[in-house]
């Protein structure tokens, strides 16, 4: 680990290029469709293409495409990579092993020690994540905005946009995991943001970073959000960062709320950081009512989120991504009636106490000085934040089934396949 490598999926090319175009899509009959080839969709697509039904995956970006958040994969992500067989990925593309996390709060510093966490950009990742769903069979399609329309018992009709071409491809179920901020519905979207939520900001850097060390994330508590640092596999730095959007105004932008932040923190500023072109997201804390809907259901980022400073984002959307499979399947049988409260349940028992942790992690940092008091106690007893990591590697899948008397309906094998599926 930690050099350049050609990851196995990358050289047979397979997640390229497209595998179809929109008008090919039109003419064929999908049994799912999924909207965005992140983590979460490109292993959904995956797992569900790999028993035998008929995927088309689209994302509305051109792969490769590079982002700035989620280049760091905790334990519980890689647990996640490993239970879809895809545990030889991030040494594969030679990510980098972190050894540490440095927080920084005021004059205050404390190095703490990290589990089994890598980084890896989400260029790469998610490259190499849609070549596995192609390689399990699934389609996909780049470069076109999918918008689900009329939506009947029996299937739903998906507009695609590629430029200014248009045409319509329909599926039995349609699969949300757009990510924050982007729209899947001709409708009104459903999601609601938090009251005081902080807005995502972040870019790449390349060149040499001499500054800053390997295997380490550097974390900046500040009065108005916090940034994290950290090298990637092929040596850019990546700078992510959670911010108060009234202070982004008073700055006069991203970069130099972020570089007043770095100097703040007595952090040496990057190469180029002030020139680089920043992305911004919006609101970081979303929620949404229900997770499923007639002949759809919703995962990772777009199901919820919750501010990142805990790094956990990806590894809930690779969980989420796989564990909303044999409901989906369920759904293909008897309809997302049947199936969808389940899973709203399932992703509750999933994600909900990690989301409160993070609620009150994210609420906790609004107050600098109990902040930098908590970062002065570490630089002392580092030791205070064990279980804190522990909590962030421990995998989210759990052992629990759910009753055989709920898969009412199909034959004894779909049942026993579901039951053993739900079980991830």
């Amino acid at each position: 680990m930690g050099g350049q490598r050609t990851c196995p999926m990358a050289r047979q090319g397979l997640a390229r290029y497209a595998t179809t175009t929109a008008d090919a899509a039109s003419r064929a009959t999908w049994d799912v469709v999924v909207i965005g080839a992140g983590p979460a969709g490109s292993l959904a697509a995956r797992e569900l293409a790999r028993d035998g039904r008929r995927v088309l995956l689209v994302d509305r970006n051109t792969f490769p495409r590079d982002k700035v958040c989620g280049c760091c994969l905790s334990g519980a992500a890689l647990n996640a990579l490993d239970a879809a067989g895809l545990g030889s990925l991030a040494d594969a593309c030679g990510a980098r092993p972190l050894r540490s996390l440095r927080l920084t709060a005021g004059n205050r510093s404390a190095d703490l020690a990290l589990g089994k966490s890598v980084s890896l950009s989400r260029a790469r990742l998610d490259t190499e994540l849609v070549g596995a769903a192609i390689h399990g069979g699934a389609d996909f399609l780049d470069n076109t905005r999918a918008i689900v329309g009329s939506r009947t018992q029996d299937e739903c009709e998906i507009e695609l946009k590629t430029g200014s071409d248009r045409t319509t491809v329909t599926a039995r179920i349609v699969l949300v995991a757009g990510g924050l901020g982007a729209r899947a519905f001709a409708e009104p979207d459903e999601r609601q943001t938090a009251v005081g939520s902080r807005i995502g900001a972040g870019v790449v850097l390349p060149g040499t970073h001499r500054n800053f060390s390997d295997g380490v994330i550097h974390m900046l508590c500040h009065r108005s959000g916090y940034v994290g640092m950290v090298l990637l596999e092929d040596g850019r730095l990546d700078i992510a960062a959670a911010l108060d959007g009234l202070a982004v105004k008073r700055a006069g932008g991203i970069a130099p709320l972020v570089c007043s932040i770095l100097q703040d923190s007595k952090c040496p500023l990057p190469a180029d950081m002030e020139t680089a072109e920043w992305h911004g997201t919006t609101k970081l804390t979303q929620y949404r009512a229900a997770l499923y809907g007639n002949r759809y259901f919703v995962v990772g980022d777009a199901a919820g989120y919750v501010e990142p400073f805990t790094g956990e984002g990806i590894g809930w959307a690779m969980t989420t991504g796989r564990s909303v499979v044999p409901y989906v399947i369920k759904a293909l049988q008897e309809g997302t009636e049947c199936a969808g409260p389940w899973w709203e349940k399932r992703h509750r028992e999933l994600l909900g106490q990690r989301m409160r942790m993070c609620r009150l992690i994210s609420g906790a940092l609004r107050y600098p000085k109990f902040v930098t008091a908590a970062v002065g106690l570490l630089s002392f007893m580092p030791g205070l934040a064990k279980p804190f990591i522990n909590a962030i590697d421990a995998s989210l899948q759990r052992d629990d089934k759910l009753p055989r008397r709920e898969l009412r309906g199909g034959d004894e094998q779909d049942a026993a396949r579901f039951h053993d599926q739900a079980a991830w």
